[in-house]
């Protein structure tokens, strides 16, 4: 009995020792915040990589897609999961469960070519594995070769080392490559040199890391919660700059005038503070949250863009089934929403600005055949949409309904559509002239406008298909909604991009047959949505979608291959 006694004492002793040695030996986070640059311009940190897999595998498009992905439910193995996070069992294992991860853009080269602008992101994933280097840099080394082969095919790969292990894999006579780096626990992934280097620098204290930004510091602390799977930043300064940047393709102007370009970053310096994002699970889906935040003053200026007035829900006779997006617009008075947005403008900006920023808000109806927004809205009713029928075309076309027909008639004719350059029609199953570059359709109480091209799309996908039905999702979801601005989008593409990008990431290609069954099992998914508020402190988003902002991050992997942009 005593030696039975003595026996159990030490079992005991030996399970409450290593559970305890399992607790101790879980890594303690850091903040990842503290190896991005503090001039990223853009940073975004996921803490649990294992909680955001957990989330999209407990997604409803990832359930449907299963027999075609074959993959299985998430192990609850919860001793199996202890362990590998106190380091023991297969390194992959060890690495997924300990591993904190981030991403930080530190640049974007652009190169001009003939009518095209040529982007290229500088990024880094930064991985805090908690694990020693020695465990860590086969796996590193495995993965930059892998990578390399699934981005750019044959590449040389060579190892070797300095301040940290590097492995590199470049294409022969080019610039494109992958750098991996293991600097004691930190592994860092790059599509530059520089990227790599800069992460480095952040984490050694010899170059400012983004955790001296007190209001990035502050925003996490407000938005993040135990259920966020990640969290986003764009500072006020980076913010401003992605703008300057990206007014002047608004405007079909080059990126390379770099007066215009300061004017841009210092004007809407001025009235942006800066981005946030989050994300968390919801309803069977994940659901990204924006806040863009914006001055006080500015916030008070833009609000008659945000009161919305009694619901008129006959619009849907115009958007065709299968549409590729629609964007609803519930503003009160469109005209005194566009005034707001003017106002706002003005409020903080000098009047060569001001002027600028202008230009910029009408060059985003010029697509639309509107030369004098201020005229032509004051003829229009809400709510406007903003609808692209086909992924076929890449404009969309404006509907509303119409208050004053002659006077909009009158407008249009005396100012864009003026001569040849566009024709004014009534009825939907109007043939439009090819040879005009914008068109303007007349139809029960409404008008659709566009550039032809976007106009023709249109209209064809009118006259195939009928009106939505009553009990359409995304139609009920519209009428349920209360929210000033509305965005549906169909996802359908980026959701397959996403799943069969993660399983060639495993070594496995779909075939032709398993893609049919694919989109079959996604069509009942497809559609992402999006609510738009004014809030206190700035613009706020919801978007509803099945693997949220995660599908983008994953299309990253090919982002060294330079995007086109036409001008």
């Amino acid at each position: 009995m005593k030696f039975l006694r003595t026996s159990l004492v030490l079992l005991l002793l030996l399970v409450v020792g290593g559970a305890a040695w399992l607790w101790f030996n879980r890594p303690a986070p850091v903040d990842l915040a503290k190896y991005a640059p503090a001039d990223s311009l853009l940073y975004v940190e996921l803490n649990k990589p294992s909680d955001v897999a957990r989330a999209i595998q407990q997604t409803d498009v990832w359930k449907a897609a299963a027999p075609i992905t074959q993959s299985k439910a998430p192990s609850e193995n919860r001793l199996a999961m202890m362990a590998a996070r106190a380091g023991i069992g297969p390194i992959g294992a060890v690495l997924f469960a300990r591993a904190q991860v981030a991403l930080a853009v530190v640049g974007l080269n652009t190169a001009e070519q003939d009518d095209t602008l040529r982007v290229k992101p500088e990024f880094a994933l930064i991985v805090e594995t908690h694990t020693s280097g020695w465990r860590t840099k086969p796996v590193v080394t495995d993965a930059v070769k892998q990578l390399a082969s699934f981005v750019y095919g044959a590449s040389n790969c060579s190892e070797r080392s300095a301040d940290a292990e590097y492995v590199e894999c470049s294409v022969t006579g080019g610039e494109r490559k992958i750098v991996g780096a293991v600097d004691g626990t930190l592994v860092v992934l790059g599509n530059t040199d520089n990227a790599v280097r800069a992460v480095l620098e952040a984490k050694r204290g010899t170059r400012p890391n983004i955790l001296s930004d007190p209001e990035m510091v502050g925003v996490r602390s407000r938005l993040a919660s135990d259920q966020t799977l990640g969290f986003g930043y764009i500072s006020a300064a980076n913010s401003a700059k992605l703008f300057s940047w990206a007014a002047p393709l608004v405007m079909r102007r080059g990126p390379v005038d770099r007066q215009l370009e300061q004017v841009l970053t210092v004007s809407a310096g001025k009235i942006l503070r800066g981005v946030a994002w989050t994300a968390v699970p919801n309803g069977g889906g994940i659901e990204d949250r924006y806040f863009v935040s914006l001055e006080p003053e500015v916030v008070s200026r833009l609000q008659p863009a945000f009161d919305t007035g009694p619901r008129d829900e006959d619009f849907w006779k115009l958007v065709p089934d299968g549409f590729e997006s629609l964007t609803i617009y519930r503003s009160k008075e469109p005209a005194l929403a566009w005034r707001s947005l003017d106002a706002a403008v003005a409020l903080k900006l000098e009047t060569l600005p001001a002027v600028l920023f202008g230009t910029i808000l009408k060059s985003s109806l010029t697509p639309y055949g509107i030369g004098d927004p201020k005229e032509v809205l004051t003829t229009l009713a809400p709510p406007l949409l903003t609808l692209r029928a086909s992924a076929a075309v890449e404009g969309s076309v404006l509907v509303a309904r119409v208050n004053d027909e002659a006077r909009l008639r009158r407008s249009l004719a005396q100012d864009v559509f003026k001569g040849d350059n566009g024709q004014i029609v009534q009825g939907v199953q109007t043939e439009l002239d090819p040879e005009l570059e914008y068109s303007a359709v007349f139809s029960d109480g409404y008008v659709l406008l566009g550039r032809t091209e976007n106009m023709q799309s249109c209209l064809a996908a009118l006259r195939r298909s009928a009106a939505m039905s009553p009990d359409n999702k995304i139609k009920q979801a519209s009428q349920e909604s209360s929210a000033a601005i509305l965005t549906y989008a169909n996802d359908q593409l980026r959701l397959r991009n996403f799943i069969s990008t993660l399983l060639m990431l495993q070594g496995r290609r779909l075939s032709a047959e398993e893609i049919a069954g694919l989109n079959n099992s996604l069509r009942d998914y497809s559609f992402s949505s999006t609510e738009t508020r004014l809030g206190s402190g700035g613009i706020e988003r919801k978007t509803r979608s099945a693997f949220g902002q995660f599908s983008t991050f994953v299309s990253m992997l090919g982002a060294d291959s330079p995007n086109v942009v036409a001008r």
